[in-house]
């Protein structure tokens, strides 16, 4: 009686056999007389079977690796990808309006030739628009996909405006004195009073300020629509003040040992068609005395209708919907959220890139422009500094002989992990020898910035500015929700130098120093021989001006690469002597040059490590 059930069993395990051969094979083909052979895709990987004794071959499908896109116009991108193996390309792609629309791809993209590097243009777009896009390769070992989004140019004038708080030094500035000493209350109420159609807001702290919240209620009062989304702890007297004139606030009421950290506002993006009247506010600030006057802070206003549509858009995702009231039950916040933003744009020719925390890796973000980037230093200003990966990328460009210096706010350089002791060489565990020119602020207050700034000191080198609420901790990166904006443009980056410049000098530390050392009116101008020379470290270059004029001084390597930009400003007659600290430098012979009006001379110096 069981022999029928033996056979049973042995044809049911053959019948399954079959049905997954079916499923997992993508080809099959004889490779030589009596043997079949087929590939099995999984993840894009192949891998070879054995059936009945009978030796079967892979065929190895395509793995797309390195996928994004650039060359952004107001119709036109272009998207890059590559594959291990051959493959062809296809894309699909649709407008994304909002983060609740259904996937329906409305346009492909098909070309058949099998490539590895995979390039392909995609023309007839909108401009300041979002799509979503698949990207398919193809061949006979299987398929893969991968997907994203991006975002068009705008038509916005893509002006960029920079305020600080405090005291800013423009001795370094190339030309546009930076806004310093400025008053952020009024900046507030200004932006707030412009504002005709929306305004979407986000803040960590937003207290003491009636003018601003007084400001907030008659927007709304004429018809601006206003969407807040706070932190999840207790109101504060001004956010009553709104909820009680009909103001939608929504707190992150989700895994309160995070917080919600974002300081930014979108001023006039919906129900707005003018693209040259949206803005983009973000930075270091919130809304409270102390952020405005005692602690060291930056606002950046930026007029991009792209930027405001991505900003937007992870909004919409903390408020739960895309309409003036939010849907709680369908808010995201922290670990909840996904990556679902564009993260290159081009705003008026400026490239800029926006990550956001904790669903878009911002410190791996950070990390390959801290690697890749810097041709001669990288300066920063930071409340907290504990990330191991930022440290590390920071140590290796370091020991390859890019200038780090940068400004720890003084109450939290000393806390469980900073980086602060180790990057100082004190004595601790992992510490940096030689140690980076790194110091603490004196004065009172917080250093509240969280900006780090690239080539700053350099015109010929890669002028990169990344700010916003992202601090370099733990908390930022693994459940807080935060923004991080970085911008490749030379003027910005020499706007935040001026910023650095002044809470460096005043926390202890030198760059290039400049002194004043005769008041007399020479007859002509003189460069003379630096001293010591050669120098390992510091060298004096001391100069003569005869009449007011823009000033250069610059340092040139052998091949005639500038590598150190001393002086270029507009600067009095009289006897001046420069220090040069050589840290940045190889060993080897170098050239400074002294220009001034008609007058021009050169001489030659030897830097020893």
């Amino acid at each position: 009686m069981k022999k029928p059930i033996y056979s049973l069993t042995i044809i049911l395990v053959l019948f399954y056999t079959l049905i997954i051969d079916h499923c997992l094979c993508q080809r099959v083909k004889t490779d030589w007389p009596g043997v079949a052979s087929y590939s099995i895709a999984s993840g894009g990987k192949t891998e070879s079977k054995k059936t009945k004794g009978v030796f079967h071959t892979a065929k190895s499908g395509p793995v797309i690796t390195n996928l994004t896109y650039d060359s952004i116009k107001q119709t036109s991108v272009t998207m890059f990808w590559t594959t291990e193996s051959p493959a062809d390309s296809k894309i699909k792609y649709m407008v994304s309006d909002s983060n609740y629309q259904a996937l329906i791809f409305t346009d492909s993209i098909y070309y058949s030739t099998a490539v590895t590097n995979h390039v392909v243009l995609i023309s007839n777009l909108q401009p300041a628009m979002i799509y979503k896009y698949n990207v398919i390769s193809h061949n006979d070992g299987g398929t893969a996909v991968d997907s994203g989004y991006f975002v068009t140019q705008s038509l916005s004038t893509g002006q960029i405006q920079v305020y600080f708080n405090h005291t800013v030094d423009t001795t370094v500035s190339t030309g546009e004195n930076a806004n310093g000493s400025q008053n952020f209350d009024d900046l507030f109420v200004n932006q707030i009073d412009s504002a005709k159609f929306s305004i979407d807001i986000t803040l960590w702290d937003f207290e003491y300020y009636t003018s601003i919240s007084n400001a907030l209620i008659n927007a709304k009062n004429r018809g601006v629509k206003i969407r807040f989304i706070y932190n999840h702890t207790a109101n504060t007297p001004l956010i009553n003040s709104l909820l009680a004139n009909g103001i939608p606030v929504l707190k992150r009421n989700f895994d309160t040992t995070y917080s919600m950290h974002n300081k930014f506002l979108i001023f006039d993006y919906r129900y707005n068609n003018n693209a040259d009247k949206k803005y983009l506010w973000t930075g270091s600030t919130n809304v409270s005395h102390p952020q405005f006057h005692s602690d060291k802070n930056n606002i950046i206003i930026i007029q991009d209708e792209s930027l405001c549509a991505i900003y937007t858009r992870e909004f919409e995702e903390m408020w739960g919907s895309h309409t003036d009231m939010p849907d709680a039950s369908r808010a995201r916040f922290g670990t909840q959220k996904v990556d679902n933003v564009p993260h290159i744009l081009n705003v008026a020719g400026t490239r800029m890139e926006v990550y956001f925390a904790p669903s878009d890796s911002v410190s791996v973000f950070l990390r390959k422009i801290i690697l890749t980037k810097p041709t001669h230093s990288l300066f920063f200003c930071m409340l907290k500094f504990e990330l191991p990966a930022i440290e590390d990328a920071l140590h290796t460009i370091f020991n390859e002989g890019i200038l780090i210096r940068g400004v720890f706010d003084s109450t939290n350089a000393f806390l469980s992990n900073s980086a602060y002791p180790r990057m100082k060489g004190l004595a601790v565990l992992n510490t940096w020898n030689p140690h980076a020119d790194v110091y603490l602020d004196t004065l009172s207050g917080l250093i509240h910035h969280k900006y780090m700034i690239i080539d700053a000191d350099t015109p010929g080198g890669n002028q990169i500015t990344s700010t916003g609420s992202f601090n370099w901790e733990t908390p930022a990166e693994t459940g807080n929700d935060e923004n991080s904006l970085t911008i490749f443009d030379a003027r910005v980056t020499n706007l935040y130098f001026q910023e650095f410049y002044q809470r460096y000098t005043e926390s202890g530390g030198e760059l290039f120093v400049i002194h004043k050392i005769n008041e007399a009116m020479p007859s002509q101008s003189s460069l003379d021989q630096n001293y010591p020379n050669p120098f390992n470290h510091l060298t004096n270059i001391k100069f003569i001006i005869s009449k007011l004029s823009d000033v250069k001084l610059v340092v040139y390597d052998i091949n005639g690469r500038e590598v150190l930009t001393l002086i270029n400003n507009t600067m009095e007659p009289g006897t001046y002597e420069s220090t040069v600290d050589g840290i940045s430098l190889k060993s080897g012979v170098y050239f400074y040059k002294l220009s001034s009006g008609v007058y021009s001379e050169t001489k030659r110096m030897m830097f020893v490590k």
